[in-house]
């Protein structure tokens, strides 16, 4: 079985809650892999993977025709899914990930930073490492004040329940709606992770924006945020949840989409 740290992006990479508007019939993973990959020259560019889990976002980029393509994940089982001889796998953070300057043609992330503790960092190292001329690509969400922050789906349907309430009362809250955990885990081990520090920023939406609007070198193309439909807020868990002070900027505010040309 695998833990819960080991599988928390590929929960919600391709459910339809991570990214609007559904691009159907391809999953997430595969439609932003390719929108990245139409920035460049996929069949000459050098690509880097940021938060490529045990490697499947990797293979997108080799089916794609990339012929270089570096992951980087701090999870232990990074890139065991996928060993292939055109892939490099980096078991780092990407705040300080030690890679070369000027090195890649697309820089890729996608249901990543959310979970990457000093963003500002993470943006600027990949800017560092992007070659003049290279594009980034990088959509964080779901963002944690949003309705589902904490990642979880089993959870889904209960907008906000991670800001409404606090452990002991998520788990009643959980019992009382037949919500026994995510996949295997139990309902105990499910929420201390999504209340995690470790595993979650938790940072508030315009802070993604402005660590963005302060790198240099780089020639923004996008730096929004999207949001969710303003028709969650008439759910309980959305009132609860205001009337412990989060904004509704913040609730709103479901994806972080970055994607910018180095100079």
């Amino acid at each position: 079985m695998q833990t819960l740290p080991s599988r928390i992006r590929s929960l919600f990479r391709s459910r339809s809650l991570a990214v609007s508007p559904a691009p159907p019939p391809m999953t997430y993973n595969q439609f932003n892999a390719q929108w990245g990959a139409s920035l460049v020259d996929i069949s000459k560019s050098k690509v880097l993977v940021v938060g490529c889990n045990t490697g499947d976002d990797c293979k997108l980029f080799t089916d794609l025709g990339a012929p270089e393509v570096h992951g980087l994940d701090v999870v232990d089982q990074v890139g065991l899914d996928y060993p292939d001889s055109r892939v490099t796998y980096h078991k780092k953070s990407i705040e300080d990930c030690g890679l070369s300057n000027d090195c890649f043609d697309l820089v890729f992330s996608f249901a990543t930073m959310e979970h990457v503790p000093d963003i500002a960092a993470g943006f600027s190292e990949m800017a560092r490492v992007t070659k003049p001329g290279g594009k980034i690509f990088c959509i964080a969400a779901p963002l944690w004040h949003s309705p589902y922050g904490h990642h979880m789906g089993c959870f889904s349907g209960h907008p906000w329940v991670h800001l409404a309430y606090d452990r002991d009362d998520i788990l009643e809250y959980a019992l009382r709606n037949s919500i026994a955990g995510e996949g295997q885990n139990s309902l105990e081990s499910t929420v201390d992770y999504m209340l995690n520090d470790a595993f979650f920023n938790k940072r508030r939406a315009h802070e993604y924006e402005e660590a963005v609007s302060r790198l240099k070198k780089i020639d923004i193309i996008d730096n929004l945020l999207q949001p969710v439909d303003r028709e969650l807020l008439d759910h309980p868990l959305a009132t609860l949840t205001k009337e412990k002070g989060f904004n509704e900027h913040d609730m709103l505010s479901q994806n972080h989409r970055f994607v910018a040309k180095r100079k």
